[in-house]
């Protein structure tokens, strides 16, 4: 990963740190299960799949929008 000097600051936190390691093993599990390099990912699959696993993405992903 590359930040800039301000920017890693906050990188080095630990549930950053969490969400970073959670969103890589996701990306790479869908890689290796489609024979694909983890570049070629489509971010459509990793999102679902993150937000199936629990992770917000967003703001608007909170535990409300998932039950409507």
């Amino acid at each position: 990963m590359s930040a800039s000097h301000i920017a890693f600051g906050s990188i080095r936190m630990e549930p950053v740190f969490m969400v970073l390691s959670q969103s890589a093993v996701t990306a790479v599990v869908i890689a290796m299960e489609s024979g694909i390099p983890v570049q070629d990912v489509r971010y459509d699959a990793l999102r679902t799949c993150l937000l199936a696993d629990g992770q917000r993405l967003s703001l608007s992903d909170t535990a409300d929008s998932k039950t409507k």
